[in-house]
């Protein structure tokens, strides 16, 4: 029986994206071997340790010890050289998410740069699975990409979207909620974030949502989503919704320039720049664009299998 372990963490201070996508894989691999012993390793708070024991997987504690035989996926912008190293002279084998091409080491066994484009600014390797051929999702936002692609597309908003992600730090989410406001009229507006904070609005009902263990549910009642630039982008863009990202960090904003380039997002600046007059223009820049060339490429970019082929790879290494 192979064990496969996945180093994350998944906390408000570090957000709930790395956790989502090893989930994601973690799946798809215990789909394929389900004989496999699927453990997650890392700082995990109540929310998110929940999250893996729905899944049937371990959340290992404390006195936990790596052992050769093991397959481990890492996934964190936080390693250190030594860290990784120190991993794989115990012996196993060592895969790693690397989005920003941060951890192309000689010894690391398999890199997956799923990020869109990632063949463009990589430095490449024999070791190296890029692109979104290889992008992690949740198996149930299948049936929804499947629901949306068959049906005729409609450019009309009723229920709007926010979430910035686990760890909002410039507290923009209220500044989106509020340019929505003044550029929309009776349609509903959801901000998903954990603190739910209250805010009343003049022109559009609002409701407010904790974090939730299924993202597939909320996006399914969803016309238009507002994200953080992190992951959701990619949800929304393979689930076929349009979307407009503002993104938290400099590294997160040219990924999303990338993405926008080939129509897949739309960009709305740095959350650091970000005011309620700033976001009521760029969004009502969105809103005045051609929508329909998201959808048309959403459709062509975007694989089925992808997190299935990204687990194909990391049990192809802990077969080797």
């Amino acid at each position: 029986m192979a064990d496969f372990i996945f180093y994350c963490s998944g906390t408000v201070k570090t957000g709930f994206g790395h956790l989502s996508r090893c989930l994601n894989v973690a799946r798809a691999t215990f789909a394929l071997q389900p004989c496999s012993n699927i453990i997650f390793f890392g700082d995990f708070d109540q929310f998110s340790t929940q999250r893996i024991k729905n899944f049937g997987f371990t959340v290992a504690d404390s006195g936990f010890i790596f052992e050769p035989h093991m397959t481990v996926l890492a996934d964190s912008y936080q390693f250190t050289f030594e860290q990784l190293f120190e991993l794989k002279k115990i012996g196993l084998k060592l895969c790693i998410i690397d989005d920003f091409d941060q951890y192309n080491y000689d010894f690391i066994d398999l890199i997956v740069n799923f990020r869109f484009n990632a063949e463009a600014f990589c430095r490449a390797t024999a070791k190296h699975r890029l692109g979104v051929r290889y992008f992690s999702f949740a198996q149930e936002l299948l049936s929804l990409r499947q629901s949306r692609s068959q049906v005729h597309f409609k450019n009309s908003i009723e229920s709007i979207l926010v979430f910035i992600g686990g760890n909002d730090r410039f507290d923009v989410a209220t500044h989106v909620v509020y340019a929505l406001d003044k550029l929309f009229v009776n349609k509903e507006i959801i901000l998903l974030d954990q603190k739910m904070p209250s805010i009343s609005l003049k022109n559009n009902t609002y409701q407010a949502l904790g974090f939730v263990d299924d993202m597939s549910a909320v996006y399914r009642q969803t016309d238009l989503i507002i994200n953080g630039g992190g992951l959701t982008k990619y949800e929304a863009g393979f689930c076929l919704i349009p979307n407009c990202a503002i993104s938290q960090t400099n590294a997160q904003h040219k990924d999303t320039l990338e993405l926008a380039s080939a129509h897949l997002t739309f960009d709305l600046g740095l959350a650091e720049d970000a005011t309620v007059e700033s976001l009521t223009l760029n969004i009502e820049r969105f809103l005045h664009s051609d929508i329909k060339l998201q959808r048309a490429a959403m459709l062509k970019s975007y694989f089925l299998d992808s997190t299935e082929q990204f687990a194909q790879e990391i049990i192809k290494v802990s077969n080797e």
